[in-house]
């Protein structure tokens, strides 16, 4: 992916906030539960790519602070309107707006392929206290099975989420502060009506980026496998085989 084109999917989600809000998947608790490891109720966490708080909705129900950070103001204010309370910043992983020290760990959920692991790994150095970790998350659905394997769009726009991965999809790592990743996964099953499956992939960036062309083709298509594929075509309701994986490290000294 070139850098023109990776900065424009990057930078596409502003436009669907609300759509995304509605339609992405949430993260399970336990996962958001693995992401920040052993800290107690009112620790500081830093939500950083927060998006609409997909992740955050999580993180507040186990009990910490979170500061988020996303450079979407439209992503943002989605989620202020459900966290009036809540610290929600623009900026970058590359540029975090917070001060030194200010937060006890940080979380990535579906966005550390966006930013530059090096940069964002000094920055989170930063602004992280004590023995900090940095929690990475992806939702992942299962393309690859059954009826799924037809949906994808065309190979020459891969999903962002594949940006950036070594074999055995390892992320790219934040750099010598940080220790190797260790590696969770939860299993999960996702269920919603075919209208909504497709609103799903419209909050995808290859949809947001592409031109009409394209969006009409991979729409008839969707729509042909949904009514005619025998897997799916009587049934009311798709369910999606999700597996959200977890990429844990930690700083290896503290201040």
């Amino acid at each position: 992916m070139s850098g023109g084109r990776r900065a424009a999917r990057a930078s596409s989600f502003g436009a669907a906030a609300a759509d995304y809000q509605r339609y992405r998947p949430e993260y399970p608790l336990e996962a958001a539960s693995l992401l920040i490891g052993d800290l107690g109720p009112d620790s500081r966490v830093l939500d950083l790519g927060a998006g609409t708080g997909k992740l955050t909705d999580q993180l507040l129900r186990l009990g910490v602070q979170v500061s988020a950070v996303d450079p979407s103001p439209e992503m943002l204010a989605e989620l202020s309107s459900r966290h009036p309370e809540m610290d929600c910043l623009v900026g970058t992983a590359e540029a975090i707006p917070l001060p030194e020290g200010s937060v006890d760990a940080a979380v990535v959920g579906q966005a550390w392929h966006w930013m530059d692991a090096a940069t964002a790994g000094r920055e989170l150095r930063r602004v992280i206290s004590g023995p900090g970790t940095l929690g990475l998350a992806w939702n992942i659905d299962h393309t690859e099975t059954g009826w799924l394997t037809l949906i994808a769009p065309g190979g020459d726009r891969p999903r962002g989420s594949e940006r950036g991965r070594a074999t055995g999809r390892v992320p790219a790592h934040p750099g010598p502060d940080w220790l190797p990743f260790s590696h969770h996964e939860v299993d999960w099953t996702m269920t919603l009506s075919k209208e909504d499956f497709l609103s799903l992939w419209q909050t995808h960036s290859q949809w947001l980026t592409a031109g009409e062309q394209d969006r009409t083709r991979w729409m008839a298509r969707w729509r042909q496998i949904l009514s005619t594929d025998p897997q799916v075509a009587t049934l009311s309701t798709v369910e999606i085989p999700m597996t959200t994986e977890c990429w844990v490290t930690r700083l290896r000294d503290h201040r």
